[in-house]
C-alpha cells in the first residue's frame, strides 16, 4: 500500500518517519477557500480540500493501485481568532505579545482517503484535534530576541513549539505533536479503527473471516454421498463412490443431484423433480451422518475469538440445513452470522451473499478473509474484493483453486492465523 502525505512540511514529515511510516509527499496546489471563521471548521475544510486534490492527482499516477492520502491543516487561534504566519516582524510581534501569559488553541484538520485499486470512488474519515498551550510571560526584549533568530517568520501564531521557543511554553494540554503539525497517534487510531489499517505497516488489520461450510469447516461428504446414492438406488441407478461428490458439490443441491443423476445415465435429466424431492427429504435426518469438524477447525475457532475476529459462514446448502447443522456440532450463538441458500440472495458465486453477511456484522470488505475450498469458493471471494484463501483439505485440489483466483493456499486450518 502506498501512504501519500499531501504536504511538503518538513516537521509533518519528520513525525511520520518518526512512527515509522514509509510514504511519499505529492503537494496540493489547491487554492484555499474558506467559508467560515470557526477555528475546527476551518481546518476540516482545508484538509478535505488538500485531500481532495491530492487524491486527483494520486488517481492519474498511481491507477489501479491501494493507496491512503494523508490531508492536514493546523492553524493557531486566540480566543477563537484564527492567527496566520506573520507578514513581517511587527506582525509576529503582536501576536506573541498577545498570546504571552495566556492559553490558546492549536488546530489540526486531518483528512484520510482510502483507495482500494479497485475502481471504487474511495473511503474517507475526517476529525479535528485541539490542543491547549499555555504560554508563558515575555517581556518584550524577549520577544523581540526570538524573532531576531528568524524562527518565526513561517510559522502560524509565530512560534515553533519544538525550537527555540520550547523555553516559553509553560504547559500544554492535549497532543504535543499536533502543536507540532500532525497528530501521529491520532492518525494511526483512527485509521486502524475507521479503516482497517495499520499505516505503519501498510497492512489490513482483519476483523473478520467468512468460511464455507462443506470441505472447508465440515467434512460432510460422506453425509451427501449416503444420501445421494439411497436416491439414485430407489431410482434404479448404480451409486457413486464418495470421492465423486466432492466434485459433485460445491453449487449447491440442486446441481449437486443433476451431476450425479447425470453420471448416473440420465443425462436428459427425465427424474431429477422425483431425486430432487427425495434428497431433500432424506437430507433432512441424513445431514449430520459421519459429519464433523476438519483436525484443527475447533483449536482456529478459539484463536479467532480470542484475537476478537468476527466468524462467519456462507454456504449453498438451504439454509435451514446450514443453521441445524452448526448448532448441533457448535452449540447455538458460536457464530457471528450464518448464511445458507435463501430466497434474498443468488446463490455462490455471487457476491450477494458476502454483502449481507459484511452489512450485518458490519465490517469492511478489506477487513474480511474468505475461506473455501472449491472454484465457486474462489469465485465468490474475488468477486465481492476480499482476500480469498483456499483450502487443500477439503473437496478440490490446489490448481483448481489458483487457477480460479486464490490470493494464497493453506494446507492446515491453523495456518489462517499467519495471515490474521
Amino acid at each position: 500500500m502506498k501512504i501519500i502525505l499531501g504536504s511538503k512540511s518538513p516537521r509533518r514529515q519528520e513525525l511520520l518517519k518518526q512512527i515509522g511510516v514509509s510514504y511519499e509527499c505529492v503537494v496540493s496546489e489547491k487554492e484555499e477557500t474558506i467559508t467560515s471563521t470557526e477555528p475546527e471548521t476551518v481546518v476540516r475544510e482545508l484538509s478535505a480540500g488538500k485531500a481532495a486534490d491530492v487524491c486527483t492527482k494520486v488517481c492519474q499516477l498511481y491507477s489501479g493501485e491501494e493507496v491512503l492520502i494523508i490531508g492536514a491543516d493546523t492553524i493557531v487561534a486566540y480566543n477563537n481568532q484564527i492567527l496566520g504566519k506573520p507578514s513581517d516582524k511587527n506582525a509576529a510581534f503582536e501576536t506573541l505579545k498577545m498570546l504571552q501569559g495566556n492559553k490558546h488553541q492549536v488546530y489540526t484538520g486531518v483528512t484520510i482517503i482510502y483507495l482500494s485499486g479497485s475502481g471504487d470512488s474511495g473511503t474517507d474519515c475526517c476529525f479535528t484535534e485541539c490542543t491547549d498551550v499555555y504560554m508563558k510571560e515575555m517581556s518584550d526584549q524577549a520577544i523581540r530576541e526570538y524573532i531576531h533568530t528568524g524562527e518565526p517568520m513561517d510559522k502560524a501564531g509565530s512560534y515553533a513549539i519544538q525550537g527555540l521557543f520550547a523555553v516559553n511554553i509553560e504547559k500544554i494540554a492535549g497532543d504535543y505533536n499536533n502543536v507540532v503539525g500532525l497528530p501521529v497517534s491520532r492518525i494511526y487510531s483512527e485509521v486502524r479503527e475507521r479503516l482497517g489499517i495499520d499505516i505503519v505497516t501498510g497492512k489490513h488489520i482483519m476483523k473478520a473471516c467468512i468460511f464455507d461450510l462443506d470441505g472447508t469447516i465440515l467434512d460432510t461428504v460422506t453425509s451427501i454421498a449416503v444420501t445421494a446414492n439411497q436416491v439414485l438406488k430407489e431410482l434404479g441407478f448404480m451409486p457413486h463412490p464418495e470421492e465423486n461428490y466432492k466434485i459433485y458439490a460445491g453449487d449447491g443441491q440442486i446441481e449437486l443431484i443433476k451431476r450425479a443423476l447425470i453420471a448416473a445415465g440420465d443425462t436428459e435429466l427425465k427424474t431429477f423433480e422425483t431425486a430432487m424431492s427425495r434428497y431433500i427429504e432424506l437430507f433432512k435426518t441424513g445431514c449430520m451422518y459421519e459429519v464433523k469438524p476438519y483436525p484443527e477447525i475447533r483449536e482456529l475457532f478459539m484463536e479467532l475469538k480470542k484475537n476478537n475476529i468476527k466468524i462467519a459462514v456462507f454456504s449453498n446448502k438451504e439454509h435451514g440445513n446450514v443453521c441445524s447443522i452448526l448448532k448441533d456440532i457448535f452449540g447455538d450463538g458460536y457464530f457471528d452470522f450464518i448464511l445458507g441458500q435463501r430466497e434474498d440472495h443468488e446463490k455462490k458465486p455471487s457476491p450477494e451473499g458476502i454483502d449481507i453477511i459484511l452489512k450485518e456484522i458490519n465490517v469492511d470488505s478489506g477487513q474480511c478473509l474468505y475461506i473455501g475450498d472449491t472454484s465457486t469458493d474462489m469465485k465468490t471471494g474475488t468477486g465481492a474484493s476480499l482476500f480469498t484463501i483456499g483450502v487443500t483439505w477439503g473437496f478440490r485440489e490446489e490448481k483448481e483453486l489458483r487457477d480460479n483466483g486464490a490470493d494464497i493456499i493453506i494446507h492446515h486450518p491453523l495456518e489462517l492465523m499467519e495471515y490474521i
